[in-house]
């Protein structure tokens, strides 16, 4: 389907919806119509009857009504209730389409609604729109214009291939699943294929929101549809491409008139897929590539269409077999460079259109010329769809793709092209202008300012930002050079990230502080050297990798290490050669030499440590050699000696000491010379707490005696002394009737 039938159908509703001119009164439309049109397909048979409920309000008074029918339509009846009406066929016109004027028994109404009943049959014929033959049916399917929509009852086991933009119906009617049909729904069909990933838009429209309503007012028709019961007139191609990332199964679905076309199409396909994959750097993204033909984006100015988030194209037949070798790879480069991955039009766009041009010559299609130059308009590329009034595609994507040319030039040609466009895929996304500048200028070390001023961004906005952001960058270029200086590469994260957010503000504060941590660290290297140590980077990789307080953090980790080495060096001095104070304080060493400086500073002080204890282990040993020897036993110490054993304690001492376990050594020691010096004391604390417990069970017995005793509230005479008895006598009573 060409552009030149959407023309044609311009013409006749021009000539068929508009007041008589000689009326004179401006043109405006007789009347408005909504409609439903059931099409059921008989596959098989070669046929299909059609039922067209329509609604029309008047605007004007009008005798007559026009509908439109498929071509070839056979006993076409119209009705108004049960009142048969003479429809009478007008002449016909480029599309193809029937018309009929249905003369009314009584003239519309103005603003009174009046609905009506169109059926007939269609039959089988071959045509530009329609398609029909037992096996297969081809066809654009007529509606009734702005207001329409067209359902497709299609067999369930056919071979079905629905015009993108048309859905199956939510809700499937009883009559149409019991025939072994399936329902399809088509309105504003083009609007709904470009929001073919919006699940929201495609569930309305399954479930006959009326927003989904044919909308075009140039159009009588709404949906392409083909269904096949004899496979042989199957249209499709498939077959697997094997990338990097393994086999992509790739398939063009195509009305079946339009083998040729389609076998060109694939055949390109096949061989730009790994093709564009070297080119952009990175693995296709997908599984599958589905390519499928759609007429309706081209009544609307589209010849293709891609869906990055499933790997689905939609193309469209031209008057040139040559662009639409072009379109399709430009589809198919949109699987690398599209909404997920870039932040702007003119960058998905330009890139694809470079892909498909970067292609042509080893594809064997001549690159497209869309002359933007001679239009006249100079707007920024970042402008389009912000801002610019124009609308002209082919300055667009005319300029776009020159744009991404001189870029390529600019970073130092196609391989640093492709460095850039592989790491796209990497990190966060969708990449924005300024990412494209930073990575040309990190691949190229060349200055991109100019070449950005002048093609995307508006200059006499933009050019301060660019010159805050030039003097960030010389500034951070600068800490790099002095960080390489001491041996290590690139800036501290946190000043990375700013600079790639072009937050530029912060970024002299950050280059202070990150000069202050280096001038830290070469006094840290040169304290190193002082103190006999390896000359160990300690920020060698890391300083470019992790944020500013991180690298200021690991100095202070290197400087402390430093200090407890040499401080314990010192201490040790006299130590003698292998003591385990010595051993430690190496280890200390080896740990520092590998870059641990928090288990090195750990180590060093252990060793400090180490040589203490072994010195006062050996001088509290002695002291409590010295109190082993002038113990006298006593009956206090005796008893302070009950829940102790120093002469154990000094064994283990003495037994730790000699293992080199200084700090047991000296616990144990003390704790026997404790054991002895205190053992008085001791004894006669335990024997203070016996006493105590005597007398707290003294008065125990004493109070229990009381509780026992039945009278204790009594008052006795004086002298009587406690007695415990029963109620019915005396305790000598119940010792005798105990006995009784």
């Amino acid at each position: 389907m060409h552009l030149r039938l959407g023309l044609a159908v311009v013409a006749v509703l021009g000539g068929l919806l508009l007041t008589a001119s000689e009326t004179g009164r401006a043109a405006t439309p007789l009347y408005y119509m909504a409609s439903d049109s059931f099409y059921r397909l008989d596959v098989p048979a070669g046929a299909m009857s059609a039922r067209v409920e329509v609604e029309v309000q008047a605007v004007h008074e009008s005798s007559e009504v026009y509908m439109w029918t498929m071509p070839g339509a056979s006993n076409v009846r119209v009705a108004q209730g049960d009142r048969q009406l003479d429809a009478t066929p007008m002449p016909g016109d480029d599309t193809g389409l029937g018309v009929y004027a249905v003369k009314l028994p009584e003239p519309l109404r103005p603003k009174l609604k009046t609905k009506f009943t169109l059926t007939y049959d269609v039959g089988a014929q071959s045509g530009e729109l329609v398609k029909i033959e037992p096996g297969y049916i081809e066809a654009v399917f007529a509606s009734q214009g702005p207001g329409s929509f067209v359902f497709l009852d299609l067999p369930q086991e056919g071979d079905n291939f629905v015009e993108p933009g048309c859905v199956r119906v939510a809700n499937q009617p009883d009559d149409a699943r019991d025939a072994g049909l399936e329902r399809w729904v088509c309105g504003e069909a083009s609007a709904v294929a470009v929001a073919g990933e919006d699940s929201n838009v495609v569930e309305r429209c399954a479930n006959l929101d009326d927003a989904c309503r044919q909308r075009a007012n140039v159009l009588p028709f709404s949906g392409f549809a083909q269904s096949i019961t004899d496979h042989s007139k199957r249209g499709v191609l498939e077959a697997d491409v094997p990338l990097s990332s393994g086999s992509v199964h790739l398939s063009l679905k195509y009305f079946w008139s339009s083998q040729a076309w389609a076998e060109q199409q694939f055949a390109i396909a096949q061989r730009a897929l790994p093709l564009l994959e070297q080119l952009f750097g990175f693995p296709y993204p997908h599984q599958v590539a589905s390519l499928r033909q759609s007429n309706l984006i081209m009544l609307h100015g589209i010849a293709g269409l891609a869906f990055v988030r499933k790997g689905e194209m939609l193309i469209a037949i031209t008057d040139d077999p040559e662009f639409d070798k072009v379109v399709t790879v430009h589809e198919l480069a949109h699987q690398w460079a599209g909404p997920e991955t870039l932040s702007a039009s003119w960058q998905w766009e330009g890139l694809a259109e470079w892909a498909a041009a970067a292609l042509a010559s080893e594809l064997g299609y001549p690159p497209y010329s869309r002359e933007w130059q001679s239009r006249g308009y100079t707007d920024p590329l970042a402008t389009w769809w912000n801002g610019s009034t124009v609308t002209d595609s082919d300055y667009w994507y005319g300029k776009s793709h020159a744009f991404w040319l001189e870029y390529e030039r600019a970073i130092g040609g196609r391989e640093a092209m492709r460095i850039v466009l592989s790491q796209v895929d990497d990190g966060d996304r969708p990449r924005s202008g300024g990412w494209f500048m930073d990575a040309g200028e990190r691949a190229s070390g060349q200055a991109l300012d100019e070449l950005f001023l002048e093609w995307v961004w508006n200059r006499t906005t933009s050019a301060p930002l660019l010159a805050e952001r030039r003097a960030a960058h010389d500034l951070a270029r600068g800490l790099a050079a002095r960080a390489a200086e001491l041996g290590l590469g690139g800036v501290p994260t946190d000043l990375q990230a700013n600079l790639d957010a072009w937050i530029f503000r912060p970024i002299a504060g950050q280059v202070e502080d990150a000069n202050r941590v280096l001038d830290e660290y070469a006094g840290v290297l040169e304290e190193g050297a002082r103190a006999g140590l390896p000359a160990v980077q300690g920020l060698a990789g890391h300083w470019g990798s992790e944020p500013l307080t991180a690298s200021r953090q690991r100095v202070d980790e290197q400087r402390q290490a430093i200090a407890a080495i040499a401080g314990a060096a010192s201490e040790l001095a006299n130590e003698p050669g292998g003591s385990p104070a010595l051993q430690q304080l190496g280890q200390a060493r080896e740990e520092y030499a590998a870059g641990n400086f928090a288990e090195a500073e750990r180590l060093a002080a252990s060793a400090r440590t180490t040589g203490y204890n072994e010195k006062a282990s050996t001088r509290m040993l002695a002291i409590a050699r010295e109190k082993q020897a002038m113990f006298e036993p006593s009956f206090l110490t005796r008893v302070g000696l009950l829940f102790a054993d120093p002469d154990a304690d000094l064994a283990r001492a003495e037994a730790a000491y000699a293992a080199g376990d200084y700090a047991e050594a000296l616990r144990l020691a003390r704790a026997a010379y404790t054991g002895w010096n205190d053992a008085s004391e001791r004894g006669l604390m335990y024997l203070a707490v016996l006493a105590g417990l005597m007398s707290a069970v003294s008065v125990g017995a004493w109070y229990l005696l009381r509780r026992l005793d039945p009278n204790r509230k009594v008052a006795r005479p004086f002298g009587t002394g406690h007695v415990i008895e029963m109620r019915r006598g005396t305790w000598q009573d119940w010792d005798q009737a105990d006995s009784n």
